[in-house]
């Protein structure tokens, strides 16, 4: 084997078939991704980025409207509100952003919910006349 396309051509036959199946392993696991009950939106989206960048390091390349759309539709139920806002306004963003973005947005609910739950044991107490 002298020439290098040969060489290339017996590494791909020799080692191919590893690449593929990491390649299946690894999207597999970036498609069926939902987050976990407890865990945090930046953990999770970094682990999808994680992800992304490995599939890429196998040559396998998707829009990064699709990243996005992916992520977006791995979030639970309770991000809803910001999907349809990031939808509605057709944000464009890179994906180090977009979890910036959701950081944001999980800080916003957990304060939201700790007033709703302060308030609501403020107007549970019985009135006094």
């Amino acid at each position: 084997m002298e020439h290098a396309v040969e060489i290339h051509l017996h590494l791909q036959e020799l080692y191919g078939e590893h690449t593929r199946f990491l390649r299946y392993q690894i999207s597999k696991e970036f498609f069926r991704a939902r987050i976990t009950d407890g865990e945090s939106v930046s953990t999770h989206v970094l682990k999808m980025i994680n992800l992304v960048e490995k599939l890429e390091s196998l040559d396998v390349v998707m829009d990064n409207n699709l990243y996005v759309d992916l992520i977006l539709q791995s979030l639970p139920d309770s991000f809803h509100d910001f999907v349809m806002y990031f939808n509605m306004y057709k944000l464009k963003t890179t994906l180090p952003e977009l979890l910036n973005m959701l950081k944001t947005a999980e800080m916003t609910m957990k304060k939201e919910k700790l007033v709703m739950l302060i308030g609501s044991s403020h107007s549970s107490k019985p009135k006094k006349n």
